[in-house]
């Protein structure tokens, strides 16, 4: 995706399009499956935790989350390298980018389920808290909202944050994540669900917004080489399936164990290595594979709103259709040849007249630019 304050970096466009797929095949691998097992809609008994290690890191593709987070991070502060930035257009910009979709999922959610209207619950959504308690929902057209508030509360302090890591970014990032590790574990001692801060708060996932960050000023400071940086995805790409194969093992989302306080954490770390490593071999990539991923990169918000809603009416017209008989294969299938269809035909709509118009609204945020610090 191309922006007035950010040079075009077809890899970030790569990334995005990965991290969609993911979270498209992760909830159609569940969904789809559980309905065809048990015949209604999905709850948290019977997860998935299938013994092969591909298999089981999709059982847990709610990390594409994870992704999503790094790379927010990471790409706002190329921008933020290469000429600073200014609050006020900076949040201008990302209400720009997200707003107008977000309110069409909000007010289609009222429409499909107004006996959950509440004026306080919607204006709370509205105004940024839609992942905490007392937020209007409505699936299944909110169901991914949580997401985006996350990345507003980001937003408001991200300009504040790219003035303090200028400082001293490992050494600052390394501090802040401490700080976020001991209190997170002093909120699961005090009783607070240890999956849910991690999950569904800014208080876990700052961490990741925080790696992805440190990877652009690394990528921007100590440039890889194409091999190197080839080796380095690949290797932390390995590490990603494996450490969700035995988070998967350990009983994987539903499960509320106190370490799960330092997941963001790894997620974040092990994410990061891997945009870091992919932007620095893939971003001179071309042909038509590279073509095709960064016009679904492109697409991305909308495929990350939408899908959700396609495979919830999909469910209520019938599917699963059964293919083979085995559930994850037949899931598996009706994902790739039907939800995902569907939602990338919708999702190229809804980003051509709902967001693209909005975009071409935005405007430059820089000031002067911010200098590279010491580690």
């Amino acid at each position: 995706m191309r922006s007035p304050n950010i040079r075009y970096l077809p890899a970030v466009d790569h990334l995005r399009a990965y991290a969609a797929l993911l979270i498209v095949f992760y909830h159609g691998l569940h969904l789809f499956s559980y309905r065809q097992r048990f015949g209604h809609d999905l709850d948290m008994d019977h997860w998935l935790q299938p013994s092969n290690p591909l298999l089981a890191a999709l059982a847990e593709g709610h990390t594409a989350v994870a992704l999503f987070m790094v790379l927010s991070g990471f790409i706002l502060t190329v921008g933020a390298l290469e000429g600073g930035v200014t609050w006020i257009g900076f949040i201008r910009n990302r209400l720009l980018r997200t707003y107008p979709l977000f309110l069409l999922m909000v007010f289609a959610g009222i429409a499909t389920a107004p006996q959950n209207f509440s004026f306080a619950a919607v204006a709370q959504t509205m105004l940024g808290l839609g992942n905490e308690a007392g937020a209007f929902v409505a699936p299944p057209f909110t169901s991914m909202l949580w997401t985006i508030a996350i990345e507003w509360q980001f937003y408001v302090i991200f300009p504040l944050l790219v003035a303090v890591l200028a400082k001293g970014w490992t050494r600052q990032v390394a501090g802040f994540i401490a700080v976020l590790l001991v209190l997170r574990l002093a909120a699961v001692i005090g009783g607070g669900n240890a999956r849910e801060i991690s999950y569904m708060q800014i208080f876990g996932r700052l961490d990741q917004f925080l790696l992805g960050m440190w990877a652009a000023w690394f990528w921007r400071t100590r440039p890889l080489s194409a091999r190197a940086g080839g080796a380095l995805a690949a290797l932390a790409l390995v590490a990603v399936v494996f450490a969700l194969w035995g988070f998967n093992a350990q009983g994987g989302w539903p499960t509320t164990p106190g370490w799960k306080i330092v997941v963001p954490t790894i997620e974040g770390a092990l994410w990061a290595a891997f945009v870091l490593g992919y932007v620095a071999c893939a971003n001179a990539a071309s042909g038509g594979w590279s073509r095709v991923l960064a016009r679904i990169g492109e697409v991305s918000y909308s495929i990350y709103l939408l899908h959700f809603v396609v495979i919830w009416s999909l469910l209520r017209l019938g599917f699963p259709h059964v293919f083979t008989g085995g559930f994850i294969v037949d899931a598996l299938l009706n994902t790739a040849l039907v939800a995902l269809p569907i939602t990338l035909a919708v999702s190229a709509l809804s980003y051509t007249f709902v967001e693209r118009p909005f975009l071409r609204l935005r405007g430059n945020y820089h000031r002067d630019a911010v200098p590279a610090a010491s580690p």
